[in-house]
């Protein structure tokens, strides 16, 4: 047997070890990613999205101005900012839907 044989063989018992390691973790999912894929609603589904909306050049630039500048996550703040307006121009739908 050649080198070049020795070597791809042992290459091939590699790549098998490896194949069977991804298979079997990806069988073994937590049971929290599953009831996520539970809860959410295909593409298809969906009549229109909720969050798809444009923000003004204008805005958009001062808000990379405050990211960079403060240093904070502005995704949580404006889920912040957004949950209090809500709760505050809808308080019914707002109790019944948000977790305080």
């Amino acid at each position: 047997m050649s080198l070049l044989g020795k070597y791809r063989k042992e290459a091939e018992k590699e790549d098998g070890e490896e194949k069977q390691t991804r298979v079997t973790a990806r069988e073994i999912e937590p049971v929290e990613r599953q009831s996520e894929l539970l809860s959410s609603v295909p593409n298809k589904e969906r009549k229109s999205p909720i969050v798809s909306f444009s923000i003004p050049t204008d805005l958009r630039v001062c808000l990379q101005a405050i990211r960079k500048s403060k240093a904070i996550n502005l995704s949580m703040w404006v889920e912040k900012q957004l949950r209090e307006a809500v709760a505050q121009e809808f308080p019914q739908i707002a109790d019944e839907y948000l977790e305080s």
